[in-house]
């Protein structure tokens, strides 16, 4: 014991074995501290970074840097790490399984910060587009759910898994959107007179983008009516007031032409001979 105590204050133990784990340790200190900043810095700089990614990325590579520079420091004193790194291992593992879900919440936030089908301020949708909680404006980004604002002020927490498994239909990525309304005519009334009062009414509309043609056609031959369609595009910013304009001078329209918007009808014809008395 004795012995022992002698060879750890001895200066050839202090210059090979305790100043070099000390000086790793400080090298390690600095370097991890100097990687997480900037990771941090790295991260803000992305147009769609996220906070608590950042401070998640950070963290995680300068915890990372510590560790194995604390590693380095015990075999610099001659300490077997070899136990250390399976203990490690062994729990990390056991972490894992026991936040599965958690980890791959963190793995597809992270695919939705770099891989950016969303960002905040979009307007999107995923699963069934007439399920109420599945669309509205993203409003966070975060590291394991993302946040949306239904149009009717809800406030809605997606697991990011489900943004990722999901099929994403982003309403707000591409600057134009084509609008697409069909108006039924009655079978008695002209067709090409409501083709035309269609086309003058979409050429007439003021946000539509000039350089593409408005298009007017015979969409289908329903039950009780002849529907038409009117095809234009518009700025994206522009697509609700647009359409919701439209929708209600398209009734005008077709009304001061001349033509009816009927409504379903059905002809019933009795068959067979009047009702015999008692």
């Amino acid at each position: 014991m004795k012995e022992r105590l002698l060879k750890l204050v001895s200066s050839d133990y202090a210059v090979g074995h305790i100043l070099p784990a000390l000086l790793v340790t400080a090298a390690a200190g600095a370097v991890g501290w100097y990687a997480g900043r900037f990771v941090r810095l790295l991260v803000r700089r992305l147009p769609h970074g996220d906070e608590s990614v950042e401070r998640f990325a950070g963290g995680a590579v300068s915890w990372s840097v510590w560790f194995f520079g604390l590693v380095a420091a015990l075999n610099a004193l001659g300490v077997n790490t070899n136990g250390v790194l399976a203990g490690v291992g062994g729990v990390a593992i056991a972490v894992g399984l026991a936040l599965k879900d958690t980890a791959g919440n963190v793995a597809a936030g992270l695919e939705l910060v770099f891989l950016r089908p969303v960002a905040v301020g979009d307007f999107v949708s995923f699963r069934a587009p007439s399920d109420p909680r599945a669309s509205g404006t993203v409003t966070r980004i975060g590291l394991l759910t993302t946040d949306l604002r239904t149009p009717d002020g809800l406030f809605v927490s997606v697991p990011n898994r489900i943004l990722r498994d999901e099929p994403i239909v982003n309403y707000s990525r591409n600057p134009e959107r084509q609008i697409r309304l069909v108006f039924s005519v009655s079978y008695s009334d002209s067709v090409e007179a409501g083709l035309r009062a269609l086309l003058a009414l979409g050429q007439a509309e003021t946000r539509r983008i000039p350089d593409k043609p408005v298009e007017v056609f015979v969409e289908a031959l329903a039950e009780s009516s002849v529907d038409l369609s009117l095809r234009l595009w518009v700025g994206t910013g522009d697509y609700w007031p647009a359409r919701r304009s439209l929708t209600e001078k398209g009734k005008a329209a077709l009304e001061a032409a001349g033509l009816v918007i009927p409504f379903p009808q059905r002809d019933v014809h009795v068959k067979g001979g009047g009702a015999t008395g008692a």
